[in-house]
Parts: structure tokens; C-alpha cells; sequence
């Protein structure tokens, strides 16, 4: 229900013939007061019930009929915050009567409204004041403490007044939509996040060069695996190298042996990049990888080929005869011409 803005308190104005014989004053309804106004004098009023001195003559001039039935109001005051910058939008509801109508007209109020408006203002302004606009709550709950203490003046009654804080309707239309497009994307970037985490667990790197192989196409792939693969390699052959070089006085060179070993065992077998490396057959789409040192006919693999410093290196450190501190042992049985190693080109016996 909307209620309406204001409403005039008096009714009826009309001047008061002196004789009045056939047309006497009568008391007012219920809902009204009758102020009379005589040539000499105090304001006279007349309520429902009661008689009217002099209702057929007499020295009146003028007569007033006065509504003092309660009427409910709405108001909209804007209240400036501690930044004058910035205001409060409020609606202040309450319900007012007039409760002395020769006040009322004594003062002309013909717009109730109007009346009220300044006094509730400067009062609400004095607590908004006191709140940045970001209070809001707090401002709210203020100010409606505030206007308890508030019940008008001798003439008009205030009651029941409540004070709301209000926020444009395109404001709360755009933060309600704003909200909720935060809330979809949010939603929708924790879906594809939780996605991508689940292919991560499942199939590691994999999942993400397979996002690249929809994205920018196999080349991308390719050169990447081949990126890896070939950081990799560099990086082992750099080990390699400087386990080749090691002088370690108090360590023989027969000591590396494992750690050689083992080393060209990593540079023999596949790639531990994503998909064995670019040399592995699930990339070349060959026969799967035979066993170490072996091809697919049985015969003895290749060496993995090395740069030539590390082959030179190699070669230097390699022991040739016994220390020289060694004691002499039982002279070796007669061997067998010894065949081409795996790293010099010969094998090993």
C-alpha cells in the first residue's frame, strides 16, 4: 500500500456570522476539533461531545475544523556521512496526530509534512554525522536509537517512527548481478582448475602436453619433448664428464667404475621425459625398446655416442696397469684378444 506524502490538518476555514440563529456552532465529529477564533482573546476549542458557548451569537470571527485522527506518513531525508561527500539515503516512517488543534492554527500548518520535515532532519543529521558511509549498519541501528527519545512537540504527536537506510534500485540491481557473475566464474574457474588437477594426478605432464597438442598443435609438442629430452642428455654427459676427470688422490680410478656404469646405463636406455623422449619408440611409433645392450636380432647395441672431450677424458683415466705400489702377483693366464668396449669402441672381455 502506498501511503500518501502529507496531508493538510485543517479541514474547513470559513469566517463566523455574528447572528447565527438559524445555522448555530455544533461540536465536530469524532475525528475533528472545531477552533474558533473571536475578536478578542485566546483561540477556543471545541472537541467531539462537547458543548459550544455562544453557538448562536457571539463575537467570533473565524472557525477552524482541525483532523486529529493519526495519519501515517512517509519521508525521504538524505542524511550526509563524516565525508560530506557522501549521504545516507533514508525513508523515515511514522504515524503523527495533532494534539492541539489551536496550536496547529495558530501556526497555519496546512502541510503536515512540510512541518515535520526540518525538525526530523537536523535530528537524524546530528547521529549520520557521525558514520562513514561504509557503517551502514551501524548508522542504521543509530539512528533508530535516536528516534526513540523523539515524540514531537505540544501540537503534533510523533510515534512508531522507524528510519530505513535505502540503496538505489540500479545500484542493488548491478550488485546483485555483479555478484552473481563473480560467483558463475568463480564456480566455473574452481571446475576447470579441479579438471586440470584431476589429469595431473592421473597422467602427470602428459595431460598438459596433451592441452598443447589442442592448443598449438603437435610441432608445439614435439619441440618440447625434445626440449627435455635433450636438457637431460646434456646434463648426464656433463656428469659423466666430471666423473671422468675426478683426480681424487685418495681414491683409485677403479672406484668410478660403478658410477660409470651407471651412468652410460642412463644414456643407453630411453629418456625419462615426457613419453620416453624424442628417442623412444612410443614418440617414433617403432619396435618397442630390446634390453640393455642388445638389438632386436640379438646382436650388441651401439655405445650412446659422446662428445669427443668425454671419450678423450675418458680415455686418459682409464688405469692401464696395476699402481705401482700394487705387489706383484701370479702372472695372468693367456686371454683371449679382448673385443671392442661399449664406451671406447671396444668390447669388454
Amino acid at each position: 500500500m502506498t501511503l500518501p506524502p502529507t496531508y493538510n490538518p485543517i479541514l474547513e476555514s470559513s469566517p463566523v456570522a455574528r447572528m447565527r440563529w438559524l445555522a448555530p456552532l455544533r461540536a465536530p465529529e469524532p475525528y475533528a476539533a472545531l477552533v474558533l477564533v473571536p475578536a478578542f482573546g485566546d483561540l477556543v476549542t471545541i472537541r467531539h461531545g462537547e458543548p459550544v458557548p455562544d453557538a448562536r451569537q457571539g463575537t467570533y470571527r473565524h472557525r477552524y475544523l482541525v483532523d486529529i485522527s493519526e495519519h501515517r506518513l512517509v519521508l525521504d531525508i538524505p542524511l550526509l556521512s563524516k565525508d560530506a561527500s557522501f549521504a545516507f539515503r533514508s525513508r523515515v516512517s511514522l504515524a503523527c496526530r495533532v494534539v492541539d488543534p489551536a496550536e496547529v492554527v495558530r501556526r497555519r500548518i496546512d502541510d503536515m509534512s512540510e512541518s515535520i520535515y526540518d525538525p526530523l532532519k537536523r535530528k537524524l543529521g546530528q547521529v549520520a554525522k557521525e558514520f562513514d558511509i561504509s557503517r551502514f549498519h551501524e548508522a542504521h541501528s543509530a539512528l533508530n536509537q535516536e528516534m526513540r527519545s523523539l515524540s514531537g512537540d505540544i501540537a503534533i504527536r510523533l510515534e512508531d517512527i522507524y528510519v530505513e537506510l535505502l540503496v538505489d534500485d540500479d545500484e542493488i540491481a548491478k550488485s546483485g548481478r555483479a555478484y552473481r557473475d563473480v560467483e558463475r566464474d568463480g564456480r566455473l574457474a574452481d571446475h576447470a582448475r579441479d579438471r586440470v588437477l584431476e589429469n595431473l594426478r592421473r597422467d602427470g605432464a602428459e595431460s598438459l602436453l596433451a592441452e598443447m597438442y589442442l592448443r598449438e598443435g603437435p610441432r608445439a609438442v614435439l619441440e618440447a619433448i625434445e626440449g627435455v629430452d635433450g636438457a637431460e642428455r646434456k646434463e648426464l654427459l656433463n656428469v659423466y664428464a666430471t666423473v671422468l676427470n675426478r683426480t681424487d688422490p685418495d681414491r683409485e680410478p677403479f672406484d668410478f667404475i660403478e658410477t660409470e656404469r651407471r651412468l652410460v646405463e642412463l644414456l643407453s636406455k630411453g629418456s625419462s621425459a615426457p613419453f620416453g623422449g624424442v628417442r623412444s619408440s612410443r614418440v617414433r611409433g617403432t619396435a618397442p625398446a630390446t634390453p640393455r645392450g642388445l638389438t632386436a636380432s640379438g646382436r650388441e647395441s651401439p655405445s650412446p655416442v659422446l662428445p669427443e672431450h668425454v671419450v678423450s677424458e675418458r680415455t686418459d683415466t682409464v688405469p692401464t696397469a696395476p699402481p705401482e705400489d700394487e705387489p706383484p702377483g701370479p702372472a695372468p693366464e693367456r686371454a683371449p684378444a679382448p673385443k671392442s668396449s661399449r664406451v671406447r669402441g671396444t668390447q669388454a672381455g
